[in-house]
């Protein structure tokens, strides 16, 4: 060992204790290491060179110049070699955040025998992902912004675990594809969001909140409910299945629950647009308890149950007034009502989790359960041109379809969409089973996924009965209630000043259109007004107000698109492009601001 080894060791086992520990620090037959021209290290992988022959160091600084720090925060390396790559970008970027993944760990101990990793490891943010499964580094790369995430891959450098590093560049993919969705939905949908949580937020200080229920079934199994087409084999043994576990129905699936005279012991609806909730419409179930959150459409909230319950809301301003009262209890979101459904049951302790009807496909060229709203509306809106078989022609070959396996081995059509679920679902249940929560399908002409492992409708129904169980769940819930007792007086102080922050935002914003256009006008005043502009953007961010206007400000992409009309011809058009774009922020957050104030003035 050289004289580099002691020493990274040492950092390595300061820096990242607990991984060390897990590890034996063997370093990897495969990789030789040779001097390269320049007197540092070089390796080699059977023919393929790790680095340059004659200058690694020049080649990794040539190499991390594609990292643009004002545009990214995080630096994904697939495979790093002998770390030369993550070495210099620590140097050059200190406020990056560095994420090295390796299957290998002994091509990792080798890289610590070769070069001095003191730049990575007394860098401020490093995270060391080494032989983890692909859900388990998907996890982490999830929580970082695709734009803003520069991935560094060399063929060399993956070549010894290809199809490993491959499934990480399709989470990586899909990731992408999430957030491309999510952005999608903000800018079609924020105003919707708004205007139902304005319209619903005295609900937070009358319903209880999901997490009454955290950890009290860990002796009970969950059954999710979906509106997949295989449901329909589920649907006749309905009432043996609710003795024999707690039933969590989403909102698609309970017309057809309903109409085995079974009533689940859950309801879950997750979708705040007006047609989502007329899966409720005309429909009524006593003994059911309903989970939603209260940017749902109102009507969802006047549902006849035996209760409604919340769970925290995703967007600010009900964030915004739960800090204020009571905290409901997070859900997950992972894009489908099912995802948040099979947080529920993990939230309250299921160990054993089953699914029926999350098909993320469609066997049998099927879309949805037969009698569900989606299909009568397929049938009550169709012309002799455009019948409910077109409908769903259509729904197929919408989202780039491509063909799978089901849980019998057998082919069924998904889609770019469902293949976003799947990855949720294949992430969140792998991890899950690692602390002792397994997840099963009960109908094997579901897509198959990775972490759901099949499970038959004969051995389920040959579990014994739980209803004393579930009393005592219930029961358990009811004493721990979590309602707010805030009084009506002290809860529309809240809002009050709720609606102070707001009006300090918007003088705020109005005073940032002036120091802009000030700055503009006055070439002699400019540092003052940069200045200005400066003391400006830090109240902004101290503002309380803020994040509940950034539900209806533009996103990235749109303000991208606006700031194009900025004139950029001139010398000075260019030199005051910042102010002209800060300018347009301002106005930008204004007018969010108003448009807040129109909605929540309304309630």
């Amino acid at each position: 060992m050289n004289s580099f080894w002691n020493s990274n060791l040492n950092l390595f086992k300061e820096r990242f204790p607990a991984l060390a520990a897990n590890l034996t620090s063997e370093t990897s037959p495969d990789l030789i290491l040779e001097e390269a021209k320049n007197g540092s290290m070089t390796a080699k992988s059977g023919s393929l060179m790790l680095h340059s022959k004659y200058n690694p160091e020049r080649e990794a600084d040539t190499l991390v110049e594609s990292f643009d720090s004002s545009k990214h925060e995080n630096a994904v390396f697939l495979g790093f070699g002998l770390g030369y790559g993550p070495a210099a970008l620590a140097k050059k970027n200190p406020q990056a955040t560095i994420i090295l993944i390796e299957k290998d760990s002994k091509r990792f101990f080798s890289a610590l025998n070769a070069m001095d990793w003191t730049p990575i490891f007394k860098h401020q943010k490093i995270i060391l992902i080494l032989e983890a499964n692909v859900e388990e580094v998907a996890s982490v790369i999830s929580k970082c912004k695709t734009d803003a995430t520069k991935v560094f891959k060399s063929k060399a450098h993956v070549a010894h675990n290809d199809s490993y590093f491959k499934a990480i560049e399709n989470a990586l993919i899909q990731n992408s594809q999430k957030e491309e969705i999510n952005t999608n939905t903000l800018e079609k949908f924020a105003k919707l969001w708004l205007n139902n949580s304005c319209r619903n937020l005295d609900y937070l200080t009358l319903f209880d909140g999901v997490k009454k229920y955290a950890g009290l079934g860990k002796d009970i199994p969950f059954v999710i409910l979906a509106a997949g087409p295989s449901l329909q084999k589920i649907l006749p043994h309905l009432a043996e299945i609710k003795k024999r576990s707690m039933i969590v129905c989403v909102d698609t699936a309970l017309h057809a629950c309903l109409k085995q005279n079974v009533e689940p012991d859950f309801i879950i609806l997750t979708d705040p647009q007006y047609y989502a909730s007329l899966h409720l419409e005309f429909l009524s179930s006593p003994s059911s308890i309903l989970i939603t959150e209260i940017a749902a459409y109102p009507s969802v909230l006047r549902f006849r149950c035996k209760e409604t319950v919340l769970y925290s809301s995703m967007f600010p301003i009900g964030q915004f007034f739960e800090g204020k009262t009571e905290e409901k209890g997070k859900l997950a979101a992972g894009g489908s009502v099912t995802t948040s459904a099979w947080d529920f049951a993990r939230l309250c302790g299921s160990k054993k989790i089953f699914i029926a009807g999350m098909d993320l496909g469609f066997p049998g060229k099927e879309t949805h359960i037969r009698g569900s709203r989606f299909e009568e509306k397929a049938h009550s809106s169709s012309t002799r041109t455009g019948n409910a078989e077109s409908t769903n022609i259509a729904t197929l070959f919408s989202a780039c379809p491509s063909i799978s396996k089901d849980y019998n081995g057998n082919p069924i059509l998904t889609d770019k969409r469902m293949s976003l679920f799947s990855w949720w679902f294949e992430t969140q249940c792998t991890n899950a089973k690692t602390v002792g929560t397994e997840t099963y399908s009960l109908t094997p002409e579901s897509l198959a996924i990775k972490g759901i492992d099949s499970f038959s409708l004969q051995d389920f129904l040959s579990l014994g009965e739980i209803e004393d169980k579930k009393s005592a769940f219930l029961k358990a819930a009811e004493s721990t209630s979590k309602a707010t007792s805030i009084s009506k007086k002290d809860y529309d102080g809240i809002k009050k000043q709720f609606a102070d922050n707001l009006d300090e935002l918007e003088s705020i914003a109005k005073k940032g259109i002036e120091a802009a256009t000030k700055a503009i006008q006055d070439r002699t005043k400019m540092a003052q007004s940069l200045a200005r502009l400066n003391e400006i953007d830090s109240l902004i961010m101290k503002s309380k107000a803020k994040d509940a206007a950034s539900l209806v400000f533009p996103t990235k992409r749109q303000l991208e698109k606006i700031a194009l009309e900025i004139p950029q011809t001139t010398e000075w058009e260019k030199a005051i492009y910042p102010i002209q774009y800060s300018k347009l922020i301002y106005k930008q957050l204004l007018a969010s601001v108003k448009l807040f104030k129109k909605f929540f003035s309304r309630f």
